[in-house]
């Protein structure tokens, strides 16, 4: 064997031990990398925290379970590994750009007006693909239940819609679901909660969803204790205006006077007085059966009138309780009757001022209980 043969031997000897030698340093570097992006002890990445928000009242209110999410690196080790790698590894093909979805994380995780975790009792459900309206209104199928029932879904555009009223090619791809705890009616029931629950179960198999749905019997204690304390301040304060020696009022006259107060007649056969925005601030009634019915005024005659002051549903309370008794005033001047209480005694100003102490205490245990008078949530509860 010639020198040229050994010589060409060692050098092809050489180039193998160095691609060898290499090729270890590059996947120790890269065992390296991985150790310190994957072994480090970090938070578990399939759970998260439910928004401190929800719950968060004096009275306890129930929370959703936590949310799962699929795990992936952050964004800031995910450009780190990046750059640490790309002087090895060449890219097939440049990267496009792809545009950010229209819906945020903050969108999915916020829980969606007037839906209220204080009152409401909350379930979500997420679905793996969107879901149309049509086929969401057909799984969760339709409710008798004797309490206000709330479905919110996550739309294509980040937005939370009424899914009762939406389009039927509207899809979804998250559903909050909130059931009333308590009204005027009582609280919530053991066999309502039941049925709403079963009811959402049945949902999230039909459409391959995963459900979130807080504990019942906590909630239950919860619609107790708001029960109890809505009947606590559940209080209707009725002034009255009678007629002296058997006379009565016509009722022309009380027509008049109400649309001169700024009265306006409703539906239910009351004169209902309202602020700027709608909302009934009290209302005049007939203290006889007879309800007030705009063609049949001019044939009425009554012995007394009401009216009525809904404590708790009635915003800027002691302004508007102010209000009633000037007009309840002018109502007993120009009419020539008398202004008594419930039971038929002289309603002094000093019997006034008791009545208004007491409200304004109610007021006061209201705002304690995050339930302001008039509020969102006490137009809920007291109704």
């Amino acid at each position: 064997m010639s020198d040229l043969h050994l010589s060409l031997m060692g050098f092809g000897l050489l180039v193998i031990i160095g691609v060898v030698v290499y090729n270890w340093i590059q996947e120790r570097k890269f065992r390296k990398i991985a150790q310190q992006r994957f072994q480090a002890p970090r938070e578990d990445v399939l759970m998260i925290d439910p928004d401190p928000s929800i719950g968060a009242t004096t009275l306890g209110r129930a929370t959703l379970n936590d949310v799962r999410i699929e795990p992936k690196l952050s964004e800031e080790d995910s450009d780190m590994l990046e750059s640490e790698l790309e002087s090895d590894v060449e890219p097939e093909v440049e990267a496009t750009p792809v545009a950010p979805p229209a819906r945020t994380r903050k969108a999915e995780g916020e829980i969606p007006a007037p839906i209220d975790v204080n009152i409401d009792y909350v379930v979500r459900l997420d679905f793996a693909e969107p879901v149309e309206a049509a086929a969401l209104r057909a799984a969760l199928g339709a409710s008798n239940l004797g309490k206000t029932l709330i479905w919110r879904g996550l739309d294509a555009t980040g937005q939370w819609d009424d899914v009762t009223s939406a389009r039927d090619h509207v899809a979804f791809s998250a559903l909050y679901g909130a059931l009333q705890l308590a009204d005027r009616a009582g609280a919530l029931t053991s066999e309502e909660i039941t049925q709403f629950s079963n009811q959402v179960q049945q949902a999230a198999e039909t459409l391959m969803a995963v459900a979130q749905m807080p504990e019942r019997q906590f909630a239950l204690d919860t619609a107790a204790k708001l029960d109890e304390f809505c009947a606590d301040v559940d209080i209707l304060v009725g002034i009255n205006v009678i007629a002296l020696d058997q006379d009565t009022f016509p009722g022309t006259k009380i027509r008049a006077l109400a649309e001169a107060g700024g009265f306006k007649l409703a539906s239910d056969g009351t004169y209902q007085y309202q602020d700027d925005h709608g909302v009934v601030l009290y209302t005049l009634t007939n203290q006889e059966s007879a309800p007030f019915k705009m063609q049949e005024m001019k044939y009425l005659n009554t012995h007394g009138l009401t009216l009525l002051f809904d404590v708790p549903r009635i915003p800027n309370g002691l302004r508007s309780f102010d209000h009633m008794i000037q007009f309840a005033h002018q109502l007993s001047d120009s009419l020539k009757g008398m202004l008594v209480d419930d039971n038929l005694r002289p309603l002094t100003d000093e019997g006034i001022a008791k009545i208004k102490q007491q409200i304004s205490m109610i007021y006061g245990k209201m705002d304690k209980h995050g339930i302001p008078a008039g509020s969102a949530r006490a137009q809920r509860l007291f109704s």
